[in-house]
């Protein structure tokens, strides 16, 4: 019988193995584009790269913030797309990862970015039974003597470098102040939980440890404590003591993976233990939410690659939280998971004519996702004939049916 090898050892399988073909004649690779606008531009720019997570690819992004990054996945089962990641890396400041599910030929928006900046520190490594606190922001991380490792497992003595970062997503209590952490917290798209469930989660509070060239100690671990200074008013209930949640998100697909729980402590604090370089969060679970059902299209065409984020809003109508993000908007459809009773604006990005455009919808509301969800239709201008389905023609943006043209004496390349 052939051995079976992973997608990353198939050349190797291929020259060890002549003749012992492979038997998935399903076997697919996915092509598609990232295409972005990061909304910033110059020497910042430019130092920014944009990773494909498994490929490798990258490209680095131009002075005015575009950029173009072709990516593949290799799709042992056409049936069953996995999740797959990317990148947006920028010296100093926490990596962001976002995922998707591919669909072959679709271009991607990319937009919408920010995220925070690393704290780096170094401290000498506790002697035997002793402890090291190091604060960020309202957050803290206890480092004991045997959290960390090297790379043969070795309990790591001297000197520790550290990079960190804090988020606390309480939204501001007065509707004039503006919170970057509540308006941009890492937000868990794709979940892998313990149960096998899907829930609609929020971020409360995030943490991020990068150890450097050394490793966390699974068995042991660094004791976190995050704060969210206003936990329940988001949620217009009390924090309960099953709100205690963590998740790590995956490098390479940007999944968030559930962990051994937190403790809840005073009714704002989570304490509980990382096993693992990388991005932490304390997520709640909303129960009661509806949902919003989107189709975007450009003329006629249904657009696979749109982004979408949902925010609420205060009594100044200003976005004050995000609820809820996902990429792509595969067979030109995307649901978006909203709580009950808030009403909401909604961005929505897509690639046009290789460039980012983007439009803005105010004032939704979510319904019964099972019975009667919200439906919403995203219109952007054509842009060639080719947008448009049957004998209908791009004029001026917009799809021309041939009953229409003879009605307003309308003619396919006038002016």
């Amino acid at each position: 019988m052939c051995k079976k090898y992973s997608s990353a050892l198939l050349a190797l399988a291929l020259i060890s193995l002549a003749g012992c073909g492979d038997n998935n004649t399903d076997h697919k690779t996915i092509r598609f584009k990232l295409v972005g606008d990061l909304s910033f531009s110059g020497e910042k720019a430019s130092a920014t790269k944009v990773f494909c997570a498994e490929s490798g690819a990258f490209t680095v992004v131009n002075r005015d913030g575009t950029f173009v990054l072709s990516c593949e996945i290799d799709v042992p089962d056409p049936e069953n797309i996995p999740v797959t990641g990317f990148s947006i890396e920028y010296p100093g400041l926490v990596p962001i990862r976002k995922s998707i599910r591919p669909v072959d030929g679709v271009s991607y928006a990319v937009s919408r970015w920010r995220t925070k900046p690393l704290s780096t520190r170094t401290f000498a490594i506790p002697k035997a039974q002793a402890s090291h606190l190091e604060e960020i922001n309202n957050d803290a991380l206890t480092f004991h003597w045997n959290s960390l490792v090297t790379e043969d497992n070795s309990l790591a003595t001297g000197e520790a470098q550290v990079s960190m970062a804090a988020w606390d997503t309480s939204i501001p209590t007065s509707p004039y102040d503006v919170s970057l952490e509540a308006l941009y917290p890492p937000f868990p798209i794709e979940v892998q939980t313990n149960d096998n469930s899907t829930p609609y989660l929020r971020t409360l509070a995030a943490v991020y440890l990068d150890v450097d060239q050394l490793l966390v100690n699974p068995d042991k671990g660094v004791d976190f404590e995050m704060i969210n200074e206003h936990a329940g008013r988001p949620f217009g209930e009390k924090l309960e003591s099953t709100d205690n949640r963590v998740f790590r998100q995956d490098e390479r697909t940007g999944v968030f993976v559930e962990q051994k729980e937190g403790i809840l402590v005073q009714s704002n604090k989570l304490k509980g233990e990382i096993s693992e370089s990388g991005l932490w969060i304390w997520a709640k679970e909303v129960s009661s939410f509806g949902c919003i059902d989107f189709t975007v299209k450009i003329g006629d065409r249904l657009v696979e690659g749109a982004q979408f984020t949902v925010y609420d809003t205060n009594e100044i109508d200003s976005d004050q939280s995000m609820l809820y993000e996902t990429y792509g908007s595969p067979g030109g459809t995307a649901r978006l998971k909203v709580p009950v009773g808030k009403q909401v604006n909604i961005q929505i990005w897509i690639v046009w004519d290789n460039q980012i455009k983007t439009v803005r919808t105010s004032d939704l509301a979510p319904e019964n996702c099972t019975d009667k969800p919200s439906a919403v239709t995203i219109i952007f201008p054509c842009i060639t004939t080719a947008d448009c389905t049957g004998d209908s023609f791009c004029r001026g943006g917009v799809c021309i049916t041939p009953e229409h043209a003879a009605m307003f004496d309308i003619h396919e390349g006038d002016e």
